[in-house]
């Protein structure tokens, strides 16, 4: 099994197919791309299953600079692991 480290925006997109705070960040055109990115990302790693422990910070990068394993993104974050099934 290999291990992936996603972003916040492909994180909430995996668990809850969430998008909303995408707006916050970037224009209305800029949503619909960012959206149809991390699909395409997430898409491509599936299966997976999250790797991580909220509560003890296990397989978090609460400040990484890597890029997210989904999308690309290389805005620096958190990342949270996942293990492709």
């Amino acid at each position: 099994m290999e291990s992936f480290w996603l972003c916040d925006d492909c994180l909430f997109a995996s668990a809850y197919e969430d998008y909303s705070t995408l707006s916050l960040y970037y224009t209305t055109e800029e949503v619909d791309k960012r959206i149809a990115t991390l699909r395409e990302g997430l898409v491509r790693l599936m299966p997976i299953s999250a790797d991580f422990d909220a509560e003890t910070g296990l397989g978090i990068h609460s400040f990484s600079q890597t890029s997210c394993d989904g999308c690309g993104t290389c805005l620096v974050g958190q990342r949270h692991r996942f293990t492709q099934l």
